[in-house]
């Protein structure tokens, strides 16, 4: 038994989540082909109730069958009716349409409808083809929910329209049927507001179909109880006005292409664009969503694939685009489970509507499908203007109020293309305000990878300052580039540092640059110029580099100008002009003098030379190799070596250069374990070698020795420690 009502359960559960999605789709088509049929194309009401009943039918097969996710329900999404509508409504008030015959009016409807349709489908199939999906989720999220709350808020105006729509404001007040329209009006409003109170108060699925169900039998009851048949109900707008066909009557894809008015369809093709955009937007996000919702991966480009040939099937007959709902999904999953027969039953529910579907338009009263589209529309204004407001900074909340008010006042395409550019505008402000100066610092915190001795690396702490060092980041564009004429600008003008000699700017985290920007560096280099300094650009690109040239900056070592490949380079350029200036008795003499400037004066500084050994190496020697024991520290009296690594590919990489003077291995000394990188003579050098194990023997025989090597090492560590913190220091500051 358990076993059989386990299997009845499954049945019923899907089945009755069908029977609220098929009376929601009913309902909604109904709203929604009033809003778009009304005034002087409303005799096409309830072929375009048929049309949108069909796109639904279309939608949810296609999708239910086709998904990633069995369960998904497609759906004719509301922004893009409203969207539409107002596209609809603008290009019907065009002159080439105004004294058009009726069925040119109700065709060119339904072309915009089926154009958006098939826009959409192709764009979701050829982003699914090609894998662009997830291109679209580079929308400003401001001009996404701008859009979103404009279409709530023209769901609303549509719906207001249709009741009133014809009547001049003083008509409202002074004729019978002007105060009819106002009384339909506020009963509307009335159904809407209990309409959205129940909703809140409750998460059933029937509160909806629920109410609606009860608001048109205590209509019906009324019209009984004072005697007012349907003809007389219908001249009072109680009821739409339809033509004598009853059942289903669909729009011809032929009488669609020979009638419409195309001319007009090209004109709303901003309109179309702006659907399929949100269409994509709202598919996406969706199904990230749902990814979420379920803890499944979900193929976003299957989905665009599956929805685009939905839209496509549903684009032929002149119906309406749409895509998976979320809230209808998950509860077809909380309903029934994870398989495709809720929407295969949703389906099955839609198409026993159809043939009925003109006597159902007919029947429903007019104010229970405008306080529906005033709920919705209500709903997603209240969604994406005002929930917006509390995860937003004020400025781009600023931009989505923005949109729906231009598109209220201006109408749709305008306070899209205002909405848009005020996204632009504060990107553009916000982006200029982010610094696109990753560092400014000196040749006090910054280092080539020339390993330097002593005496020239207290000189360059002594002078270092006189070079600015600037790292750039981000893309430069004219909002962002005088941050760093300003940075040169306040160097320049700063009385309390020494006079600036160098400016090197390193573009290596740089991802491009416009053309205002090259015409700010043009601007930094005659500041130099005028200064007696000079320029130094690291690291361009191949494109900033021809930018750069393109707008003024002249050959790569022009006047006051000079291009490095790296900041390594451009910083050893700058230490190169900088130790010109050290005086010649400044510099050691022998070995012994320079042991005396480097650990201080000491009567056994001639003992600490003999311990060592002297070595003479030709260019490509190395003397010491990766992999070996660390057992030997050296000195490099003379000549000039290179520290290099061999790569996984077997090229050998250089890492730093040594200069005379430089001791090497200290590390090893006192750590052990093996050499980390080959150190290779470039030139004719000279090397002094003392073995771990004479240092070890000295300590016990000459301890007074084995201090002095201590104090080298020591000396040596904490040079290359202080030049370490100042780096860290310095990218922190």
């Amino acid at each position: 038994m358990r076993p059989r009502m386990a299997r009845l359960t499954g049945l019923i559960a899907p089945l009755l989540f069908a029977v609220i999605a098929g009376i929601d789709g009913l309902g909604t088509s109904i709203a929604f082909a009033a809003l778009i049929f009304t005034g002087s194309v409303s005799t096409g009401f309830g072929m375009g109730v048929g049309a949108i009943l069909m796109s639904s039918v279309l939608l949810t097969l296609v999708i239910a069958l086709g998904s990633r996710y069995p369960t998904s329900i497609g759906q004719v999404r509301k922004p893009n009716v409203a969207i539409l509508a107002a596209a609809i409504a603008a290009a019907l008030a065009s002159p080439s349409l105004m004294d058009a015959p009726e069925d040119v009016r109700i065709m060119t409807a339904f072309a915009v409808l089926g154009a958006s349709a098939v826009a959409t489908g192709l764009v979701f199939v050829l982003s699914g083809a090609f894998g662009f999906g997830k291109l679209v989720r580079f929308m400003p999220f401001s001009v996404t929910a701008g859009f979103l709350a404009g279409s709530g808020c023209l769901m609303i105006q549509g719906a207001v329209n249709m009741l009133v729509a014809g009547y001049p404001v003083i008509d409202l007040f002074t004729t019978v049927d002007g105060r009819q329209a106002i009384a339909n009006l506020h009963i509307a409003l009335i159904f809407a507001f209990i309409l959205n109170f129940a909703l809140r108060r409750s998460s059933s699925p029937l509160v909806a179909p629920g109410i609606m169900l009860a608001a048109a039998v205590l209509f019906y009851l009324m019209l009984i109880g004072l005697g007012v048949d349907a003809e007389t109900a219908r001249s009072f707008h109680w009821l739409p006005a339809l033509p004598a066909e009853a059942g289903l009557e669909l729009p011809s894809p032929i009488a669609i292409f020979t009638h419409a008015d195309w001319s007009a369809v090209i004109h709303a093709a901003p309109a179309i664009a702006s659907v399929v955009l949100l269409s994509m937007v709202g598919l996406l996000l969706n199904t990230s969503g749902q990814e979420v919702a379920t803890r499944r991966e979900i193929d976003a480009d299957s989905e665009l694939r599956t929805t685009g040939f939905a839209n496509l099937l549903v684009g032929g007959f002149g119906g309406a685009p749409g895509f998976s709902s979320m809230s209808m999904t998950m509860l077809a999953t909380r309903m029934g489970g994870v398989s495709r027969l809720p929407g295969l039953a949703t389906t099955l529910v839609l198409v026993l509507m159809l043939p009925f579907a003109g006597q159902l338009a007919g029947a429903m009263p007019t104010f229970v499908a405008a306080g529906l589209m005033i709920t919705l529309g209500y709903d997603m204004a209240e969604e994406w203007l005002w929930g917006a407001r509390r995860q937003l900074p004020r400025n781009e909340w600023l931009v989505i109020l923005t949109i729906p008010f231009c598109m209220l006042v201006f109408g749709f395409l305008t306070g899209m293309m205002i909405g848009l550019a005020l996204a632009i505008l504060s990107f553009v402000y916000n982006y200029a305000r982010l610094s696109v100066i990753r560092s400014d610092t000196s040749l006090h915190a910054r280092r080539s990878s020339t390993d330097r001795p002593p005496v020239e690396t207290s000189h360059l702490d002594a002078v270092g300052d006189q070079v600015q060092v600037l790292e750039l980041q981000e893309y430069l564009f004219f909002g962002t580039a005088e941050q760093v004429v300003a940075a040169v600008r306040r160097r320049l003008q700063d009385q309390h540092r020494p006079t600036l000699r160098h400016a090197i700017v390193d573009f290596r985290r740089v991802s491009g640059m416009d053309a205002a920007a090259a015409a700010a560096f043009v601007k930094i280099r005659n500041l130099l110029a005028e200064a007696g300094a000079e320029l130094l650009l690291s690291g361009l690109s191949s494109e900033s580099q021809a930018t750069l040239r393109r707008n003024g900056l002249g050959e790569p070592h022009g006047p006051a100008l000079r291009l490095e490949p790296d900041l390594d380079h451009a910083i050893e350029y700058c230490e190169q002009n900088l130790l010109q200036d050290i005086a010649r008795e400044e510099t050691w003499q022998d070995i012994e003098d320079y042991f005396a400037q480097t650990i201080g004066p000491s009567a056994r500084l001639r003992d600490l030379v003999a311990s060592m050994e002297e070595i003479r190496l030709q260019p490509g020697d190395r003397f010491i190799r990766a992999g070996e024991p660390g057992e030997d520290l050296f000195l490099l009296w003379t000549g000039r070596a290179k520290v290099e690594a061999v790569l996984a590919n077997g090229k050998r990489l250089r890492l730093r250069t040594v200069k005379p003077g430089v001791v090497l291995g200290e590390i090893a000394i006192y750590r052990g374990g093996a050499r980390t990188a080959d150190v290779v003579a470039e030139v004719p050098s000279t090397v002094y070698r003392l073995a771990r194990r004479q240092l070890r023997y000295l300590e016990q025989a000459d301890p007074e020795l084995a201090l002095l090597v201590h104090r080298l090492c020591a000396t040596t560590l904490a040079e290359r420690l202080t030049i370490a913190n100042r780096v860290v220091q310095s990218l922190h500051e």
